[in-house]
């Protein structure tokens, strides 16, 4: 057991290794295969297995700085996506105020509901802009 051990830790000297996008990748490669085999798609499952493959690659690669920058888009998209519904959850329960984005930063400002027609000053930068509330 040790000499499996020690073959596979010199195998894997040096390589990039698993990251967040190599986990999403193989755990959206087994949910393909999965929902290939429910509705019989030999596409899907190939689709799957291309994933696998693909993020095999990355592992075994020893290409670090590509690796590390695919990484960081991915994470990136990933907080961008997650942020939009964690924001839109929030406005979405409020029902005494509404939010809107400043045309200049794009800060999120929460003002409150039934006012009419309004002028909303950013916190963070001080640009004037007119909404409907």
């Amino acid at each position: 057991m040790d000499k499996l051990k020690e073959k596979l830790s010199r195998l894997m000297y040096g390589r990039y290794g698993i990251d967040q996008l190599g986990n999403f990748m193989m755990w959206a490669a087994v949910a393909m295969m999965i929902f290939g085999a429910v509705v019989r798609s030999s596409l899907i499952y190939t689709l799957a297995l291309v994933l696998i493959v693909w993020a095999d690659v990355r592992i075994m690669s020893k290409n670090h700085s590509k690796r590390y920058a695919e990484n960081q888009k991915f994470l990136e998209l990933k907080n961008h996506v997650v942020g939009f519904f964690r924001g839109g959850t929030r406005a979405f329960k409020d029902k005494e105020h509404c939010y809107f984005r400043c045309p200049s930063c794009h800060q999120q400002v929460r003002v409150p509901k039934g006012k009419g027609h309004i002028e909303i000053r950013c916190p963070k930068c001080g640009t004037k802009f007119i909404k409907n509330t």
